[in-house]
């Protein structure tokens, strides 16, 4: 002991300024303290309770302060970042000396110089490379200044060595004031050469960019925090993890929840909330609350894949497959393939639908090269004339363009498929089997058709009732696959009423919408429930079609935009270059398997009879190929002679739906009536009143005694002669006149009629 003495009081005499100035002052501060502290007062006066409960936070401030300083915390006031000991940290959230002035939220200045650079002249490099080295020292103060500016981001032991350093910088100072200076200068000089020619140049004083989950995580935390009800002394890192680069492909968000935690829907929704607010990008959440350990996990929704943009024009090519048909190609799973349509199927018929002028003609053309260069045998029936004329005179071609002649057409194609059923049932004749070709009929502009049969039936022939033409579609479209007899059609729009029915309509397989389509003719095609495809109806060609093929994520079809191949300027060069069609077929006969007996049978199931070639009503052949002639096969079985043969009826006695007159075949089908719908009748001044009002003013004629015409119909709308509508409209003015009504005012606003009007027409 008496040896250590003179160690302790040789260490004190080395003090600067001796023990009182050093260890001595500060031990006799403390003893005058507690001497003070036992003196002042009475015991247990509440002067003294007072006086040493500040004594206590004086020194419990002092102490913490020194805590803090040696920690690298911040001294006064809460803590304004995120940092660690070992890691920098992200401003917390409302840190006041972190924040913009409120006037320049929001306020975005463009980096994008509107003014052209102007190229440096030669003066000016020569200055630039004289004041290099100036301008690097410059940067490298500018750096170290916005280091220092974000000194509560350091990591505390990077703040709590700068704080300590003085006291070995004074220690070595006092110790070594010769070579602690040169030390200082030479670790300075190491840092600046290192700062400068290092890998990473000058951004040893540059602040670091901050990371995603450092900038975002703990403001998202604050509210989620409060939305989970923990403290606020509860770690970030240990409930919430962000990625550190948010528009990575494989970012995640994943967030712990307390299994004591009863969030309700409200409360989930609410958390969701707070990510979709304040995390950029669009967010999947995955909740898992079933196991050990409750979490949430967002992810980020994979990007929607590029979709290919469609040709503007294609050129046709075959399949080699005769059930396949080439037609264009569609955008399918994101990706551009073929558009083919198979014909093999249970509803093998297919038809394209659009406005007049939208190209249905021309996509209509690829069945009938398809069908050709695979041997089939095309009937086209075009009451437009022209509208496939690219097709006419080749051989196995045949084009109807009458009335008379498409109906009849029709009629025999129907007598071909039942016969074809009949030849292939067991115990058929073998030489009618070897005979079958498939055969497919292409009807251009149905409504069209529809409407001029109708017509016709019922100006032309002064037949009453329904005819059967609408029943003849209908079976075709039921039984035609197994006979490899099939219809394409072209029409407005794929309305019920056109095909006879909902379920005859269904086998039209494939359907294609060109052009223009307003929404009903879009959900008529393919369900009221399938979203519109904005396709570009500027392109010809452009459309949508399904096959009936489910929308794997949706219970509605699954349409495709397609573009359609244009196969009009190599029509005539691909059908010319096509096998040789049956003779029988080019001279205009019938089918050779259509027997007398399967004659009979098919007139008295539908009354086809009368319309066939040689009938009563039907043309006296079907049309010839002239480029057939000559050629092809020669058979003597029976066609259209049978049409009034010995044992079989000269015409149906009765059709399907309605009597066929005993009137004569010769009718002009120029010099039929005019037919009119409503509206083109009001426009016409044929009736004075629009069409709602002709209608209405119909269904109170019939409680009058006054019957509305009948009319015809192409399956959707309407229409009228001009005889018609003047006749019912001269019944409803004598009525008026004989009941003494007020007469209406007939003008073109179609209003109703007076109200004393209506009273006395009641």
């Amino acid at each position: 002991m008496t040896s250590a003495m003179p160690d302790l009081h040789g260490l004190l005499a080395h003090l600067p300024g001796g023990a009182l100035t050093g260890g001595g002052a500060a031990f006799t501060a403390l003893v005058l303290l507690a001497v003070l502290a036992n003196q002042s007062g009475k015991p247990g006066s509440a002067e003294r309770k007072a006086f040493n409960e500040g004594i206590e936070r004086r020194a419990g401030a002092v102490v913490g302060g020194i805590g803090r300083y040696v920690s690298g915390r911040d001294l006064t006031g809460p803590p304004r970042s995120e940092s660690t000991w070992w890691k920098a940290g992200a401003p917390l959230p409302d840190d006041e000396p972190s924040e913009r002035p409120v006037e320049e939220l929001g306020a975005h200045a463009s980096s994008v110089s509107l003014i052209k650079a102007t190229p440096l002249r030669r003066s000016s490099k020569v200055t630039r490379a004289v004041t290099a080295p100036v301008r690097a020292v410059w940067r490298l103060l500018v750096g170290v200044g916005h280091v220092l500016a974000v000194w509560h981001r350091w990591p505390r032991v990077a703040r709590s060595a700068v704080r300590l350093a003085p006291l070995p910088l004074a220690w070595g100072l006092w110790r070594y004031p010769d070579t602690t200076p040169l030390v200082l200068l030479g670790i300075a000089g190491a840092l600046i050469v290192a700062a400068v020619t290092g890998p990473a140049g000058l951004d040893w004083w540059r602040p670091r960019e901050w990371t995603d989950e450092e900038i975002l995580a703990p403001g998202v935390w604050v509210a989620l925090r409060q939305i989970l009800r923990m403290e606020e002394t509860e770690a970030r890192n240990r409930w919430l993890s962000v990625s550190a680069d948010i528009s990575e492909p494989d970012a995640r968000i994943v967030l712990r929840v307390p299994v004591k935690w009863m969030g309700g829907p409200e409360a989930v929704a609410a958390i969701e909330r707070v990510i979709d607010e304040r995390m950029p990008g669009d967010w999947v959440a995955v909740w898992q609350r079933t196991g050990t350990e409750h979490y949430a996990r967002w992810t980020l929704k994979p990007k929607p894949k590029p979709i290919p943009r469609l040709p503007e024009s294609l050129s046709w090519k075959p399949t080699g497959d005769p059930s396949s048909v080439y037609v264009g190609q569609a955008v399918e799973n994101g990706m551009l393939v073929d558009a083919v349509v198979q014909t093999k199927t249970a509803t093998p018929h297919w038809g394209v639908a659009g406005d007049t002028g939208s190209g249905k003609s021309t996509v209509l053309y690829i069945p009938v090269v398809h069908g050709r260069q695979n041997g089939e045998l095309i009937d086209i029936l075009d009451t437009k004339r022209n509208s496939l004329r690219e097709a006419e005179g080749f051989s196995g071609v045949r084009v109807h363009k009458t009335t008379r002649a498409c109906i009849s057409a029709f009629g025999e194609f129907l007598t071909s498929m039942m016969a074809a059923e009949a030849a292939v049932e067991k115990g058929a004749d073998p030489a009618l089997r070897r005979h079958l070709v498939p055969r497919t009929l292409v009807v251009d502009e149905l409504p069209t058709l529809i409407k001029m049969a109708y017509t016709w039936w019922r100006h032309g022939l002064k037949a009453k009732g329904s005819p059967p033409f609408l029943d003849w579609l209908g079976i075709i479209l039921l039984q035609g696959r197994s006979s490899d007899h099939r219809v394409v059609v072209g029409t407005q729009q794929f309305a019920n009423s056109l095909f006879g029915g909902t379920m005859e309509r269904a086998q039209i397989g494939a359907r294609f919408i060109v052009g223009g389509q307003d929404r009903v003719s879009w959900g008529v095609a393919f369900g009221q429930s399938t979203p519109v495809l904005g396709f570009d109806t500027k392109v010809k060609g452009r459309g949508a079609y399904s096959d009936k093929t489910k929308d794997p994520n949706a219970d509605y079809l699954y349409v495709r935009e397609f573009q359609a191949s244009y196969i009009t300027p190599d029509v005539a060069r691909l059908l010319a270059q096509c096998p040789q069609a049956p003779g029988w077929f080019d001279r205009g006969e019938m089918a050779p398997w259509i027997t007398p007996e399967l004659l009979a049978e098919v007139n008295e199931t539908a009354g086809v009879m009368a319309f066939l070639p040689g009938g009563k009503y039907g043309p006296v052949s079907l049309p010839p190929v002239a480029s057939g002639s000559g050629a092809g096969e020669t058979v003597s079985l029976p066609s259209s002679q049978h049409a009034t043969g010995p044992g079989v009826p000269a015409y149906a006695t009765g059709g399907a739906t309605g009597a066929v007159p005993e009137a004569g075949a010769a009718i002009d089908e120029e010099a039929l009536p005019e037919t009119f719908s409503l509206a083109e009748a009001f426009e016409r001044g044929i009736v004075p009143w629009k069409a709602s009002t002709v209608r209405t003013y119909g269904k109170r004629g019939i409680a009058r005694g006054i019957t509305f015409p009948e009319g015809v119909t192409d399956g959707q709308t309407s229409f009228y002669t001009e005889a018609e509508l003047t006749a019912w409209l001269t019944q409803w003015r004598q009525w008026q006149e004989r009941n003494g009504t007020v007469p209406r005012q007939e003008t073109s606003a179609g209003e109703p009629e007076t109200e004393g009007a209506q009273r006395a027409g009641k």
